[in-house]
């Protein structure tokens, strides 16, 4: 059992340690490009996908020691100490979806064992598609890593011959990998077989729920909570291993990803507080724990540990500067990290954070900004201040570029609503009107995959303005109905982590019901709206004071107590589920 101390930087030497590898990533962000395979087509950064070529630092060694990365051991082949360290790391980080950096491990494992096969299988597993990339390109170095892998396959025990032979089915001979999904069926298909001959081993068990993941991307449930058919046996599979393995890093994050877009995701709450402890020093799985923080209410925690895996990004960066892993996973840190601040009324700390993924999109990463997905996370400052009611703050918001028409949308929207709340409904008609106008634009209709197209959370914020827009010129029907025709486009999105709608257009509805003095309906918009956010205080709030108007009063001091510690770390108690 091994055990890897987690670095402690203090916060002051993070800060200058934050401002130099900005400064040093912005110079060399077209290099890093380079390296990266179709960092460019990338649709979500948790981790970003491994280099092309790694080479190693000026020592000679591949990987660093990596601190954090637990204790999970799979034994081997191998007499030589440092290649099992090595390659222990590397599955480790492959768990964890630290491609580069399990790349790198393996390629130190080998470089301490050249005869170990495991070494190589390691290698051609970090080579292939990965969960959170969604357009694969093969990298030609995989056929020479299969090359030695079966050249050294004869050294290694019955059980890696057949890894070994499960692997060579995840490849061809064609760079062009014109059949990677019939590849990726067959691989999938290789391991089932293997967990029939080894039904006690975790980790065959673990690299098939992964296998199938990557076959179905984001897509394990239907928008109505229903499970696909592949998931399930995922679900159960991940149950068995922490059954006998309570702190295998897969099972705990597939987990994870597995029932996080189910109706239930309390399944893997326990998981996401063992992930954090298990594997401290590894940013992507540090920031895992959020997604089931964030879909079970605990927001609160999930600000905190975004800020604490941006802050062990960096010091990866720094460890292994000759990775090139860059800071990019920062957006994505920090867009759930905001995501959470909002849903607490954490202003100021959503403030600090989506106004640094801001900048990082747009000194660092400006190239990414043609994505609409993207361009949505550039305007997670003026969600964040709507959320909190700082109309003046939006107000003094500047205006996207010219070029950026799905931010500009946005920007309109936010800016209408402000107006609508400052009584100048004429200026907000203005702001609906070319919200409107730019719903023509045909790269709002782009799907980005697995997810969603732009014009599905665009049609969203428009109906939201139209009906607070009618709302407050008297027209409470037709605002009422376009209200619901924005939650129906909510219902209807593909879940994404954070969601591609930030603020739940039912706690607008809810709101305006009740100043229309429609308790019990707003009272099942409220309640509607637990099942799609358990937890969230917001929603919490107008269900209590839904419950109050009718005269409930102690069941709505049930849900007093509920929404006073959702809001426990609040800059201030909102006085309704929307400002």
């Amino acid at each position: 059992m091994r055990k890897h101390l987690l670095l402690v930087i203090p916060a002051c030497s993070l800060l200058t340690l934050f401002s130099f590898r900005f400064a040093a990533d912005k110079h060399r962000t077209a290099s890093t490009r380079s390296n990266n395979v179709s960092e460019e087509r990338v649709s979500i950064a948790c981790a970003p996908p491994p280099h092309k070529d790694i080479l190693p630092d000026a020592s000679g060694r591949y990987a660093p020691v990596f601190p954090g990365w637990g204790d999970y051991h799979y034994p081997v082949s191998t007499v030589n100490d440092s290649a099992q360290f090595f390659f222990d790391q590397g599955l480790n980080m492959y768990y964890s979806y630290h491609l580069t950096e399990a790349l790198a491990s393996f390629r130190e494992a080998a470089r301490h064992d050249t005869t170990c096969a495991m070494a190589y299988w390691g290698q051609a597993l970090a080579m292939g598609p990965y969960y959170n990339a969604y357009f694969y390109q093969m990298p030609p170095g995989v056929l020479s890593v299969l090359k030695q892998m079966n050249e050294a396959a004869a050294n290694g025990t019955k059980k890696e011959k057949d890894l070994v032979n499960v692997m060579n089915a995840r490849y061809s001979n064609d760079l062009t990998d014109n059949k990677r999904s019939e590849l990726n069926r067959a691989y999938a298909l290789a391991l089932a077989a293997l967990i029939t001959k080894y039904p006690a081993d975790a980790d065959i068990k673990a690299l098939y729920i992964d296998a199938v993941m990557l076959e179905h991307v984001w897509d394990f449930w239907q928008t109505d909570g229903t499970p696909k058919a592949w998931t399930p046996q995922l679900v159960a599979y991940c149950d068995e291993i922490l059954k006998a393995h309570p702190h295998h890093p897969a099972a705990l994050h597939y987990q994870i990803h597995l029932v996080e877009a189910s109706l239930h995701p309390e399944k893997a709450l326990h998981s996401a507080d063992v992930l954090k402890d298990a594997l401290p020093g590894v940013p992507h799985m540090v920031h895992m724990s959020s997604h089931m923080y964030q879909r079970n209410g605990l927001y609160t925690k999930g600000v905190e540990v975004n800020k604490a895996a941006s802050s062990l990004v960096l010091q990866y960066d720094t460890l292994a500067a000759h990775l090139k892993l860059g800071v990019f996973a920062l957006t994505h840190y920090d867009a759930v990290g905001t995501y959470c601040a909002m849903n607490a009324n954490m202003y100021e700390k959503g403030k600090e954070m989506s106004g640094h993924l801001h900048h990082i999109l747009t000194d660092n990463y400006p190239k990414h900004l043609s994505s609409t997905f993207f361009q949505y996370l550039s305007m997670m400052p003026m969600f964040n201040a709507i959320r909190s009611g700082k109309w003046d703050e939006i107000t003094a918001m500047p205006e996207p570029d010219t070029a950026l028409h799905y931010a500009r949308l946005l920007n309109h929207f936010g800016k209408g609503l402000t107006l609508v709340k400052q009584s100048d409904t004429s200026a907000a008609r203005q702001h609906l009107q070319q919200l409107q106008a730019l719903l023509k634009d045909s790269a709002l209709r782009v799907r980005n995959m697995p997810f969603n197209s732009a014009i599905q959370s665009a049609t969203i914020a428009e109906a939201i303005l139209k009906g607070e827009l009618l709302f407050a010129q008297g027209k409470h029907d037709a605002a009422i109905r376009a209200l619901e025709a924005a939650v129906a486009g909510e219902d209807n999105l593909i879940y994404r982590e954070p969601k591609e709608w930030p603020i739940p257009a039912r706690h607008f509805l809810g709101a305006r019901l009740l100043q229309l003095k429609k308790a019990a309906k707003a009272e099942q918009v409220y309640r509607q709206d637990l099942i799609h956010n358990p937890g969230n205080g917001w929603a919490l709030l107008g269900l209590h004071q839904s419950l109050l108007m009718q005269r409930k009063p102690k069941e709505a001091g049930k849900y007093k107590a509920a929404f006073n510690d959702a809001f426990a770390m609040a800059d201030e108690l909102p006085p309704a589920s929307v400002y």
